[in-house]
């Protein structure tokens, strides 16, 4: 079944990182859709959550030197 999850997304210090997120994190299995957005320092990431966690997703982030976390969606 996928999930959709929103993140919060800090240190892209560049309009290029956004792009860089997409490639890696796209690589994970079971992912099937995410979009950066470098403005709002955020992210939308879609996946399947047989094949994937989001704590890997997020963990995948972590390791190029940024800072994501579950995005608190009210």
């Amino acid at each position: 079944m996928d999930e959709s999850v929103y993140l919060d997304i800090k240190g892209m210090h560049c309009p290029n990182c956004p792009a860089k997120i997409e490639r890696s994190v796209s690589k994970l299995a079971g992912v099937t859709h995410i979009k950066v957005n470098y403005e709002d320092g955020n992210g939308n990431v879609t996946f399947n959550k047989s094949l994937t966690e989001i704590t890997d997703i997020i963990r995948r982030i972590n390791k190029m030197g940024f800072e994501a976390e579950k995005a608190h969606v009210y």
